[in-house]
Parts: structure tokens; C-alpha cells; sequence
């Protein structure tokens, strides 16, 4: 399959990297300075269970001129979304589809606004990052992809793209309930960046502290309350794990959120917690845990 990979850092170039390794047409697009050092040293993958490296096809924007992609992969942080969207409207046909892999849900609307039924449901589930020398190292063996039908009319195309990614090198999940699946990792990932950014620690040493537990449960209960309140339907068993693996004390948790803050880079904070924040207001909704984690947020967050 011809695939485009918007974005190669460990996210996008994981999963493009292992699309490759499988056999798949791919190619990434990028930025010009992240275009040459691919070009000088190429894509080095330092999986939980190996190392390998590829040489991977690039394109920058002003190079995009073909629209022959069956598939676009969305994985780019939220402040890079508006351009992104501007940017591949060359590659889109009548014949493409667009999944995207960011956190959060609104960008999804964003999306349909421009590219309609050509838009999927979709979402990552890994924990990696870009070393100092840019290669991608997997944190845990975590490495999967979901993705599925937004409306009826899309249920054949899913299916048969499912049926061309077999046999891909991490996990493939075709949901038949994506968009609950994707409220379902919001919630997850905005407490559990809410919490740690807030107390600046992973999730062990703060349910270690008095208080610790109830500080994430209140959390979790007023994220809960703001998604109910825009859409999402509770599905109990699920919504009910979601809070034990947080207050798991064994597994120390961090999102991607909080190693963005930490690090000084850009962060999603305004699209995964502000965004909540704005919710919980029109809905009046008292959040003052969030609240509190969302002034910290504009405080220090680049």
C-alpha cells in the first residue's frame, strides 16, 4: 500500500518505520531540516525487542504534488494541526483516507471540516520518545494501532484496508467502536497528564503520598464529568479499568504531556487540557483540580 506519514518523530516514525519493514510503500512528510539529517543518518528504531534502521522516502511540503496515497497517517502534536491540514490537501483524492493518531478529539471535527468522509477514527497506544540523537527508542512493548468506521459509509474502506496492513509488526485493532475508543484514551491520557504535571511525578510516587489516590480519583471524576457532558457514552467496565491501571502503585505512569513539559518543548496542553477546562465552563461544571493544573500548565508549558 502507498502510505503517507505526516511526521517522524516517535510517534510517526515508529509506526511508519514498522509499515515499511512490512513491505508498505511509505513515505514521510516533513520538515526541511528533519528531511536532511533522515537523508544523513537515517530512521533507527530501537524497539523494546531489537534494533533496526531504515532509509526512509521523504517529501517536504512544497514537494507534495501526488495524490495517488491510499492512506494518510496523521501523527503530528495538536499546535502543528491547522498547518498540517493546509499542507496535505494535494495528497488527497477521492481515493484516499486520512487516519490520524493525535491525543484528544477535536481534531477530528477540524479535519471533516476539510476532508469530510475521507476522515477515519484512529489512535496510537505507545511509549516512546526521540533520544538525543534522534533515534527512536520504545519505552515498553506497547506498540499498537486502532482504527474504524466514523459513519456507515466508511465500513467497507476499513475493511479493506485492515485487510492490506496484515501482517504489520505491532498490534492492528479494527474497532467496531473507534469513537468511544477515543474518548476512552482522552480520558485516560488528560488525567493522567493532569495529575503528573500538576504534582510533577509520575503516578507511583504521588498515590505513595497521603492523599495521593483520592487527588487522582478526584481527577478522574471531573474529567469523566466534562467528557460525559460533550458526548461520550460510559461504558462501565471500560471506564472502571481506566481508573485501575491509574492508581496502579506498582507501574510508575507518565503521559507524553508531562515529559513535554518537563523537557521545555512544545506541548499539547492547550488542546488536551485546556480544551477540558473550556468545556467544563460552557457546561458549568466545577473542575477546580483541572483548573488548578490548567494555570499551572499556561504558567510554564512552552
Amino acid at each position: 500500500m502507498k502510505i503517507l506519514v505526516v511526521g517522524a518523530g516517535a510517534t510517526g516514525g515508529y509506526f511508519g518505520a514498522r509499515l515499511q519493514q512490512a513491505g508498505h510503500e511509505v513515505t514521510f512528510l516533513v520538515r526541511t531540516g528533519r528531511a536532511q539529517q533522515l537523508a544523513d543518518e537515517g530512521l533507527v528504531i530501537k524497539g523494546y525487542q531489537g534494533t533496526f534502521s531504515i532509509r526512509p522516502k521523504t517529501l517536504t511540503a512544497d514537494e507534495l504534488n501526488d495524490a495517488s496515497w491510499s492512506l494518510i497517517i496523521l501523527a503530528v502534536k495538536h499546535p502543528h494541526l491547522a498547518q498540517v491540514i493546509k499542507e496535505i490537501r494535494p495528497a488527497v483524492s477521492e481515493n484516499t483516507y486520512i487516519l490520524p493518531i493525535l491525543n484528544g478529539i477535536d481534531h477530528i471535527a477540524a479535519l471533516q471540516h476539510h476532508y469530510g468522509d475521507r476522515v477515519l477514527g484512529g489512535l496510537c497506544q505507545i511509549y516512546a520518545t526521540l533520544n538525543a540523537k534522534s533515534e527512536i527508542e520504545q519505552l515498553t512493548p506497547l506498540h499498537r494501532v486502532s482504527f474504524g468506521a466514523l459513519s456507515p459509509q466508511q465500513q467497507a474502506a476499513v475493511t479493506t484496508l485492515a485487510q492490506q496492513l496484515e501482517g504489520v509488526n505491532f498490534t492492528l485493532n479494527v474497532s467496531a467502536d473507534i469513537a468511544s475508543e477515543m474518548w476512552e484514551k482522552y480520558l485516560f491520557l488528560s488525567t493522567l497528564g493532569a495529575a503528573t504535571c500538576l504534582a510533577r511525578a509520575d503516578t507511583q510516587r504521588i498515590l505513595s503520598t497521603s492523599y495521593g489516590a483520592q487527588y487522582i480519583e478526584n481527577l478522574y471524576t471531573e474529567v469523566l464529568s466534562i467528557l460525559s457532558a460533550v458526548g461520550y457514552r460510559q461504558r462501565p467496565k471500560v471506564v472502571n479499568q481506566l481508573l485501575t491501571t491509574l492508581l496502579d502503585n506498582k507501574t510508575p505512569l507518565v503521559s507524553s504531556l508531562y515529559r513535554d513539559v518537563m523537557a521545555g518543548n512544545v506541548s499539547e496542553s492547550r488542546a488536551i487540557i485546556g480544551a477540558l477546562v473550556e468545556r467544563a465552563e460552557t457546561h458549568q461544571l466545577a473542575v477546580p483540580v483541572l483548573r488548578a493544573c490548567w494555570v499551572q500548565l499556561q504558567c510554564v508549558s512552552a
